[in-house]
């Protein structure tokens, strides 16, 4: 490409009546651009105006600009909007989005939301903090695009748990089992991110930071700014980082600083520089009269964002138990897992902190950890290698971005039994670990646990020294599909009828 554009910058050049070729471009929303013909033609120059388009279709919104400034043909064909209609389309997968309104060109509406279209490109993201500003809870946030008014809008992922039942474990009668019945949506009344038109272009800098119309009748403000990705050779164990090292990612960043993130340091130093892969949000309270703001920051504070991969949580034929689920904590309310499925870690990895052997407690089995009933057909071709479950939002035991249990291997080697009882009849259950810990993630530890594999949309873990089941589901389709869903994206006003205007998540 690069070549391209200096064969075109050398070359004089002579315009020429444009002939009657719009029949030739059916694909094009404006009129062809004039012919050229120059002083020492190539190959180039001879192309058919449609061959033009289909070559420019490869290239992304930086190269088309680019050859804005070569010659007069290449700039026309380069403003061509079904060009630039393209790029809005692939920035907000699995949503349709049919026109450019209230912009006047697709050119104009991609330019206007830039550099920020890789928000809803990503859509799912995850917070270090909650929005009351927790260090433990974190947030999930799901970012997309608002064709009413062009902008790019961010919500929290809720859940609320249900009615609860309970009953006895026909397997063990002093095990008290809790059903569960999740209603996931999105909280629309609060924003947590809302990019408007033109607001990079009112600051033309990738180190500023932008305001956001977020929370502004309750007082709140709230700015954006992109961060730089921290280099594997610079990061370090001393290191506080977000994501945590747990949680497989592209890039990550400073999760602490003493100055709350002022510094230079932490922003890119062009749009080349910026990270893609996370963000920040100041928030704090403004006071003001008679509408007027004061200018002082109260409660300041500041939330890093981060995604992952959907490779990691797309549930495969291989590995149909990936996927983002979400999990009844009991007291805590719901929490929102990542759940990825690899290879058999042999021998086993230890945790990122204090744990039990993953075999002590089994290495003489229980009779009643023996398969009672066959293993269906085909099932050992889906149970295969280790299962993780990571939590991306916590509770103050167990922060997000920490371990909620591993089972090290589900398939024949990690296998336990094939339940019989009426409730889980049918279901292989496998050795697993579940992370427990005290408040504040203190003298945390991996203690024996059972996990109970139910189908790809359910499973259930019982934590045996706790004589608990939590039982966990998730609607098992492709995590964007499901996001885009119209009954998902439902404002959820019976959270806060439930919760009596207290939000959990």
């Amino acid at each position: 490409m690069d070549a391209l554009i200096r064969i075109f910058r050398s070359r004089k050049m002579v315009i020429s009546d444009p002939p009657d070729r719009s029949a030739a471009l059916p694909h094009m929303d404006s009129p062809i651009a004039p012919t050229m013909v120059y002083a020492n033609p190539s190959s180039l120059d001879l192309l058919p105006a449609e061959i033009l388009y289909q070559i420019l279709t490869f290239l992304p919104p930086q190269s088309l600009i680019a050859l804005t400034s070569t010659s007069k043909l290449f700039r026309a064909h380069a403003l061509v909007d079904s060009l630039w209609s393209r790029f809005v389309r692939e920035n907000v997968p699995g949503q349709p989005v049919l026109e450019c309104y209230p912009a006047e060109s697709w050119r104009e509406l991609y330019i206007s939301l830039y550099p920020y279209w890789f928000l809803t490109r990503k859509k799912i993201w995850f917070s270090d903090k909650a929005h009351t500003g927790s260090n433990w809870v974190g947030n999930l946030v799901v970012m997309r695009y608002d064709p009413r008014r062009a902008c790019i809008e961010g919500f929290r992922l809720v859940a609320k748990q249900g009615i609860h039942s309970f009953e006895a474990w026909d397997w063990n009668q002093e095990v008290i089992i809790h059903t569960f019945d999740p209603h996931v949506g999105l909280f629309m009344d609060d924003p947590v991110v809302k990019i408007d038109r033109g607001c990079y272009a009112q600051h033309n800098s990738v180190k500023e930071e932008v305001m956001m119309n977020t929370g502004v009748s309750r007082g709140v403000r709230s700015m954006l700014s992109l961060c730089h990705g921290l280099e594997p050779h610079r990061q370090s164990n001393a290191m506080t980082l977000w994501p945590s090292r747990i949680i497989p990612a592209k890039e990550r960043v400073r999760n602490e600083s003493r100055h709350l993130f002022r510094g230079e340091g932490h922003r890119p130093s062009s749009l080349s520089d910026a990270s893609e892969n996370t963000f920040r949000i100041r928030k704090w309270v403004e006071f003001g009269g008679l509408g007027i703001p004061l200018g002082v920051h109260i409660g300041e504070d500041v939330m890093t964002f981060s995604t992952v991969s959907d490779e990691y949580y797309t549930p495969t034929k291989e590995k149909p138990w990936q996927g983002i689920w979400v999990g009844d904590y009991s007291g805590h309310g719901c929490e929102f897992l990542l759940l990825m499925q690899g290879a058999v870690i042999s021998p086993p990895v230890a945790p990122l902190s204090s744990f039990e052997s993953p075999l002590q407690h089994h290495d003489e089995l229980d009779p009643r950890y023996r398969p009672t009933l066959p293993v269906p057909e085909g099932e050992d071709g889906l149970c295969a290698g280790r299962l993780e479950a990571i939590k991306l939002t916590g509770d103050p035991n167990v922060p997000r971005g920490e371990f909620t249990w591993i089972a090290e291997d589900i398939g024949p080697g990690g296998l336990l039994r094939v339940a019989n009882e009426r409730m889980f009849r049918g279901s292989r259950v496998v050795r697993s670990l579940g992370h427990s810990a005290a408040r504040q993630f203190r003298n945390d530890k991996f203690i024996a646990a059972q996990l109970i594999m139910i189908n790809p949309n359910t499973l259930a873990q019982y934590w045996e020294k706790e004589s608990t089941i939590i039982d966990v589901h998730f609607a098992r389709r492709q995590p964007r599909e499901l996001l885009d869903s119209d009954s998902f994206c439902e404002t959820v006003s019976s959270f806060k009828e439930a919760y009596g205007g207290q939000l959990y998540n």
